[in-house]
């Protein structure tokens, strides 16, 4: 019969493990040779070196006693399971051997004889997987407020990312925010006029509604920050749930439009006591983005044409185009190539003095062009130089007895370079300063006056592209420009200029945008060097309901015919309701109010008109 084996006596092994432990220490401390302070302690001590390098007696031991002290705080010790945390997992300096990099800066012959032995660890698990309680308590947030719904914890962004424009990923409430991503800001040429820069989410408009009418299906949320993070109205347009979708093709998006409408104007012709009409206008668009991650190319394409039902003389029966394109190649991380191309199919306004005499339609004149300029950032300062070219030509006039007149002499190229330096003072403001000069030159040096309107063209402008509060953006620069004549008896056109554009998003409701533009452009009539005009305008959407969009709009423009003494002054005023059936289709009406006043008699009017139709878009 087997011999029954005896079971191990706790108390007899702890009084065994005690005194080898303290037999080792003090037979340790007995033999320890003076530490040597020249040896070299960088050296490895290879697994199995009889002579190990030696260690500071005043690391770890109090020298006196020969009694080591307690092993750093982050030891791997089994305290208590009550009330301690569970740590899984390989405890701090586990798998380090005699030469690896211990972090946990134990002794080595701690280490070892805390080490378990291989037949112990092949037998049963160790006695606990829990570490000790920290000294330290994390603090603990207050309690959400009584609510339906659970609301999660508010994270507050670094400042950097309170700035305007920047933008915060997602984060999971579990990962603490301490290494937030760099911010990205829009590049610098994004700033300029007819650019596209992409808008955060906007907050949800629709709980600001008179009615609870809500969004088609399949629309996205309105509202897609981050809670705690100050939400800030943003153009209504990018939260519109009736925002056309687009159609891809290829790397690009196509947003097509037409509009159909008709209506009546009171005077068309823009003369005193001129006759009333029935009108239908067609007026196409088309708008191209590009979808790269470098580079970018966007297009405005629109045009009109307009039917009047009654027997106008001159005929205004004519069509209206306009095309920009615009180009940005990124060379390098700095430098930035800008192209652009432009074309303009129009005439001159009904009533200009401009137009001839017995006209049986308006002439049209083409105006097309192109912009090649170079952008190079250095750090914060941006250096923009373009070269401009336009050609200016017109058609044939056609009189009442079918007589064609030639506008040849009104054909003319104009050559044109600008330079702006911006500063960068915040990622919200960059004021700059923009000179600029351009020449025009006439096919023929004489007209049919016999005068020389060959002239040059100088300006300065000071101004700044804004970013503010979240709400205010554009462009707006302030300056003064100059035209010089080659012919003697043309007097030269000066001035003070505003150009640009502001747009404020009052409420999550309500967006204002204003426009200011100081052209100069050429006049046939004798001793006249050309007509000066300022025009501004102001616009503001307000949204009634998700669907039902106000519109209204007031404008000025004052033309100053530098030579001849006249000085018109133009007003409109117009309201318009725009309601979204679809995403596809809406509703239009606009009622529009014209007139004019001038320092010379006979010229004054006023025109009232209205349209009624429907929007296609995709």
């Amino acid at each position: 019969m087997p011999r029954r084996r005896r079971s191990l006596s706790i108390f007899g092994l702890a009084v065994s493990a005690l005194a080898g432990l303290a037999l080792s220490a003090s037979g340790a401390y007995a033999q320890t040779p003076p530490f040597d302070s020249g040896a070299d302690l960088l050296a490895p001590s290879p697994e199995g070196n009889p002579n190990p390098l030696q260690r500071s007696p005043s690391q770890y031991d109090n020298g006196a006693s020969g009694v080591d002290q307690a092993a750093p705080a982050a030891t791997f010790t089994a305290p208590s399971r009550i009330g301690a945390t569970p740590l899984y997992g390989s405890p701090p300096g586990f798998g380090a051997g005699n030469t690896g990099f211990d972090p946990t800066n134990t002794g080595k012959g701690k280490k070892l004889s805390q080490a378990p032995t291989a037949a112990a660890s092949a037998q049963a698990p160790p006695d606990t997987t829990f570490e000790a309680v920290p000294t330290y308590t994390l603090p603990v947030p207050p309690p959400p407020p009584p609510s339906s719904a659970p609301v999660p914890p508010a994270i507050e962004p670094p400042k950097a990312a309170q700035r305007p424009g920047s933008v915060l990923p997602s984060v999971p409430e579990s990962v603490p925010v301490s290494n937030p991503p760099a911010q990205v800001y829009p590049q610098a040429a994004a700033n300029r006029p007819g650019a596209v820069v992409p808008i955060p989410p906007a907050t949800d408009f629709a709980a600001f509604m008179p009615s609870a009418e809500t969004p088609p299906p399949g629309t996205p949320p309105l509202n897609a920050l981050l809670p705690g993070i100050p939400q800030r109205p943003l153009p209504i347009a990018e939260g519109d749930p009736y925002a056309p979708l687009g159609i891809r093709a290829g790397s690009f998006l196509l947003y097509p439009s037409v509009e159909l409408s008709g209506g009546y104007n009171s005077n068309p012709e823009n003369v005193p006591h001129g006759p009333a009409s029935s009108l239908f206008v067609v007026a196409p668009e088309l708008q191209v983005q590009s979808d790269w991650s470098r580079h970018s190319l966007t297009a405005d394409i629109k045009g009109t044409y307009d039917e009047y039902g009654a027997n106008i003389t001159p005929s205004l029966d004519l069509p209206y185009f306009s095309s920009v394109i615009d180009g940005r190649i990124d060379v390098l991380h700095n430098t930035q190539i800008l192209l652009e191309d432009r074309f303009l199919l129009s005439t001159n306004n009904p009533g200009s003095p401009n137009n001839q005499a017995n006209l049986a339609t308006l002439p049209l004149y083409t105006d097309a062009g192109g912009t090649l300029g170079l952008a190079q950032t250095f750090n914060r300062l941006q250096v923009t130089a373009k070269a401009t070219y336009d050609r200016v030509s017109y058609d044939d006039s056609v009189l009442t007895n079918d007589q064609v007149v030639s506008n040849a002499d009104e054909d003319y190229n104009q050559y044109g370079a600008t330079l702006r330096v911006g500063y960068e003072l915040d990622p919200g403001l960059k004021p700059f300063v923009e000179g600029g000069g351009d020449e025009r030159i006439y096919d023929q040096e004489f007209d049919a006056a016999g005068l020389q309107r060959d002239s040059t063209g100088s300006s300065i402008k000071l101004g700044g592209d804004i970013n503010l509060f979240g709400s205010l953006t554009g462009e707006i620069a302030a300056g003064y420009l100059e035209r010089v004549y080659k012919d003697p008896t043309l007097p030269n056109i000066s001035g003070p200029t505003l150009d640009g554009s502001l747009i404020w998003q009052a409420t999550a409701l309500t967006t204002a945008k204003f426009t200011a533009a100081t052209t100069v452009t050429e006049s046939v009539l004798p001793g006249t060097s050309g007509e000066l005009s300022r025009a501004f305008n102001l616009e503001v959407d307000h949204a009634f309901l998700l669907r039902l969009i106000g519109i209204g709009q007031v404008g000025y423009e004052r033309d100053d015919y530098v030579g001849l003494g006249r000085q018109d002054n133009r007003y409109f005023a117009s309201t318009g309701l725009t309601y979204k059936l679809s995403r596809e289709l809406q509703l239009k009406g606009t009622v529009r109010e014209d007139w004019l006043t001038s320092n010379v008699t006979g010229v004054a009017y006023d025109a009232t008109s209205f349209l009624a139709g429907v929007r296609l878009q995709r």
